[in-house]
């Protein structure tokens, strides 16, 4: 259900969040759902604050019946930077509002027993967000610190991995769960499942990053006319991965192709060697898109 537009960013209730309101309800435990999902959206309006300061554009924030999601246009294209402030803005936001909470439970000691519920609710999120395994904010964290020395696809693939095991983990800790107490842990078992799906979908999408960024920076310089560009110097011996390596999706790359004497055989564009790769295959020289 969408529920209107704050700040220019579509607010949506998914179904399955509102159903889960309900059921709490009707246990006597709205509020708590409703205090939950307060912190979900603070920590999901953190991404998307920062992704706005950095100049992305945040579509729209869906509150889901475990977590949220901000969508924001060309997130996966953005360099390691920018993605790491947009990834640590939300479990930084939940640190901040746990502290806040924390130091209101002295002012506020009758309201102590609903303080303390919050205060973990964020801890909770915070912590959970910080582990080290996609999709989740750790995870995205440590995908863009790898991408500085590894190809993206092999980062990707390397912290999805993490959130594959984390997704068996919690499988297995249900699972010890119902032997001990005989009860299913249902949050264990949709995080799992959660987790486990959106590992795959970022594994799927990795090997098309390159085409997008490619994409993002033709129809940038076709609409500004201009564009910063980064000069890369390169033997004609050297191998084309090894250049393409050094591509950033931030700005535009033109390679001077020298010989042995670096003496220039050549320039190529970013574009005239994603073009060519195709055909002469990653492991080819340099040299020979000339």
């Amino acid at each position: 259900m969408r529920a209107g537009k704050v700040a220019g960013v579509q607010l949506i209730f998914n179904n399955w969040f509102l159903a889960l309101v309900v059921l709490f309800a009707f246990a006597g435990l709205a509020g708590k759902a409703l205090a939950v999902f307060a912190a979900v959206l603070w920590h999901e309006a953190a991404h998307a604050a920062a992704a706005t300061v950095l100049g992305y554009r945040v579509r729209e924030i869906e509150l889901l019946p475990f977590g949220g999601v901000a969508r924001i246009d060309r997130a996966d294209t953005a360099g390691a930077a920018s993605e790491i402030i947009m990834a640590a803005a939300g479990p930084l936001a939940s640190l901040v509002l746990a502290a806040a909470v924390y130091l209101a439970r002295a002012a506020y000691p009758a309201h102590a027993l609903w303080l303390d519920f919050y205060y973990q609710v964020n801890i909770t999120l915070a912590g959970f967000n910080l582990l080290p395994a996609l999709p989740l904010d750790g995870g995205r964290i440590l995908r863009a610190l790898l991408a500085l020395r590894w190809d993206w696809s092999e980062a990707t693939a390397t912290v999805a991995g993490f959130g594959k095991l984390l997704a068996v983990g919690l499988v297995a800790a249900a699972g010890v769960g119902l032997w001990r107490s005989s009860t299913v842990n249902l949050t264990f078992l949709v995080a799992a499942a959660w987790l486990f799906y959106a590992a795959r979908a970022e594994t799927a999408t990795a090997g098309f990053r390159s085409m997008r960024i490619l994409a993002n920076k033709k129809a940038e310089l076709t609409a500004r006319g201009v564009m910063p560009t980064v000069h890369v110097t390169a033997l004609a011996s050297v191998r084309v991965s090894e250049v393409v390596r050094l591509f950033g999706p931030e700005q535009y790359y033109v390679v001077l192709v020298v010989d042995g004497d670096c003496r220039l055989r050549g320039a190529l564009t970013e574009t005239e060697v994603w073009e060519g790769w195709p055909e002469r295959g990653f492991s080819s020289r340099i040299g020979d898109f000339l």
